[in-house]
């Protein structure tokens, strides 16, 4: 489980990053035109939502035939399971997302503990976003790993997803960007907050929305 620890300690020194500073992500990054850095934001957290829609229909599924193959009596033991998946989900204004991984996912009857560990490959092509009035197009290629803990089917602690890779986006103003990003977005099911920290063009993001576990 050495991918547990590498979560928690990226979300807590996240946290911990956080907690120092401001949340302010109004001013632009540079000159007329360019992205501000709550667009860049928000174009990430809605990446990171179509991706975890595919990742947690696929652990969902693997759930059930888990559930389907218990004992009645409660008498198995703890359950691994491994699948390797590939999903293409439609994005907002046109385009496509494909989300390739594996997941290793364990579950005791006994007290209800389901953890998961993943990992794969996200491509998006002409992949469009909307932020406000304007639309984003994105293309390019990230690495992503997912950690995911629930107690009787509720998250439990810091739900962590870290991504890494490069991306063009092109603005419906015509203005193109090119470059790397490398960030972690941690759901808390205490504060029913879903925060990313990282960096995305080589700026800092901090910053936090709302987030419920089921909606």
């Amino acid at each position: 489980m050495w991918r547990n620890w590498i979560n928690v300690m990226i979300a807590l020194a996240a946290l911990g990053t956080m907690a120092g500073c401001s949340d302010d992500l109004a001013d632009p990054l540079g000159g007329a035109g360019e992205a501000s850095t709550s667009e860049l934001s928000d174009l990430a957290l809605q990446s990171d939502r179509l991706t975890e829609e595919i990742v947690s229909a696929e652990l969902d599924t693997m759930g059930a035939t888990s559930a389907a193959s218990t004992p009645s009596g409660g008498g198995a033991g703890v359950q691994t399971e491994e699948r390797t998946f590939s999903r293409t989900r439609s994005c907002p204004g046109g385009g496509e997302m494909i989300v390739e991984g594996t997941i290793l996912r364990t579950f005791d009857p006994a007290t209800g503990v389901m953890e998961a560990e993943s990992f794969g490959s996200r491509t998006r092509t002409d992949c469009t976003f909307f932020h406000g009035e304007t639309s984003v197009t994105v293309n390019g290629i990230a690495q992503w790993e997912k950690f995911r803990r629930r107690v009787d089917g509720l998250p439990d602690g810091l739900q962590t997803s870290h991504y890494f890779g490069s991306s063009s986006a092109v603005r419906s103003d015509g203005r193109e960007r090119s470059c790397e990003f490398d960030f972690t977005v941690i759901r808390d099911p205490e504060t029913h907050t879903r925060t990313i920290d990282g960096t995305i063009c080589g700026h800092r993001m901090r910053h936090g929305v709302t987030w419920h576990p089921h909606g």
